[in-house]
C-alpha cells in the first residue's frame, strides 16, 4: 500500500495535473472549444489559488510524524492542496463530459474521475502529511470553485 499510495499522491500534484491540463485545454481550444478549456484550465489554477492563499491565511502546522513515507511539503497544511486540484480537475472534466451524448463512456470516466480524486486525497492522510479535515476543506474548495466557475462560464461563453 505504501508505493500505491506514493504514486496516487502525486496525482493531485500540479506537476502531473497543470501540463495535463494545458495540454487537454490547448486541444479544446483548436476545436473551437473555449468555454470547456477555460472551465479545465481555469478550474484547477483557480483552485491551486485559492488554497495556496488559504494555507497562508490559516498557517495551521502539519502532523507531527516520525518515519514518513515521503518528504514533509514545505507548506502549511491547511487546506489539502493536492485534493483540492484533483477534485477540480476531474469535477471539470465530468462537466464536460457531460455535455457529450455517450452516456455510458461518460458514466464509466465519471466514475474513473471520481475514484481518481478520492484515492489523492486518501494518500493525503495515509501518508500523514495532512488532517483529515485538510482533505476534506480542500475536496471542498476544489469542487464548488469549479461549478461557480461553470456557471459563470454559462453566462459568458456559448456552450461548446
Amino acid at each position: 500500500m505504501d508505493l500505491f499510495f506514493r504514486t496516487i499522491t502525486w496525482g493531485g500534484s500540479l506537476m502531473v495535473l497543470l501540463p495535463l491540463a494545458l495540454l487537454i485545454s490547448l486541444l479544446f481550444y483548436a476545436r473551437g472549444r473555449i468555454g470547456d478549456a477555460a472551465l479545465l484550465l481555469g478550474g484547477l489554477l483557480g483552485a491551486s489559488l485559492f488554497v495556496h492563499i488559504l494555507k497562508r491565511l490559516f498557517a495551521r502546522p502539519r502532523p507531527e510524524v516520525e518515519n514518513l513515507l515521503v518528504a514533509m511539503p514545505p507548506d502549511f497544511s491547511f487546506p489539502s492542496a493536492h485534493t483540492g486540484q484533483a477534485v477540480a480537475f476531474s469535477i471539470a472534466c465530468a462537466l464536460i463530459l457531460s455535455r457529450q451524448n455517450e452516456l455510458t463512456g461518460a458514466l464509466v470516466i465519471w466514475g474513473m474521475l471520481l475514484a481518481f480524486a478520492v484515492l489523492v486525497g486518501v494518500s493525503r492522510v495515509y501518508l500523514q502529511v495532512h488532517y483529515l479535515s485538510d482533505v476534506l476543506v480542500g475536496a471542498l474548495l476544489g469542487g464548488c470553485w469549479v461549478l461557480l466557475l461553470s456557471r459563470l462560464l454559462g453566462l459568458w461563453l456559448p456552450r461548446s
